[in-house]
């Protein structure tokens, strides 16, 4: 077993050190910088609350650049927050109708799909190609979104 750091005692009171499958075993990872990155996720969640936007992109800066989490475990987490909050919410906005049925099923089956190719292809990405390819995706939204707010097309 490798490991990325020594642990610190906040992050250790908070259980928040762990391990993922390595090409060699497990790889232990401890967790830094636990109030930097909950100042992050904070402020993550005040421009969502906000913008009306998701943040995960935010929560994946948070956890791999403040708290030192690996990129794939910081990647994956937010995935998995973000599906924990939509599967919390469908059903009150089914409810309400502000979902339509006719709509999201086709966005759903290619998803879908999409997920599980990304999902699978994760475990064997090099995490400097992923860096790269998350800070174009970043740069890229940031651009739309000033274009789209200096356009007023919001």
């Amino acid at each position: 077993m490798r490991s990325t750091a020594s642990p610190t005692l906040l992050a250790t009171r908070l259980k928040l050190d762990g391990s993922y499958p390595g090409a060699e075993g497990p790889v232990d990872y401890h967790v830094r910088g636990v109030p930097a990155g909950f100042g992050v996720m904070f402020v993550a969640g005040a421009i969502s609350g906000l913008l009306g936007i998701g943040s995960g992109a935010l929560k994946v800066l948070a956890m791999d650049q403040a708290m030192h989490i690996p990129f794939k475990v910081s990647t994956t987490t937010s995935n998995f927050m973000i599906g924990v909050t939509a599967a919390a919410s469908a059903g009150v906005y089914l409810n309400r109708g502000y979902i339509d049925p006719g709509l999201a099923m086709p966005v759903m089956l290619g998803v879908l799909p999409g997920a599980l190719l990304g999902a699978s292809i994760l475990g064997k990405a090099k995490t400097r190609v992923l860096r790269i390819v998350f800070g174009v995706v970043i740069v890229a939204l940031a651009i739309q979104m000033i274009y789209n707010g200096l356009t007023g097309r919001m």
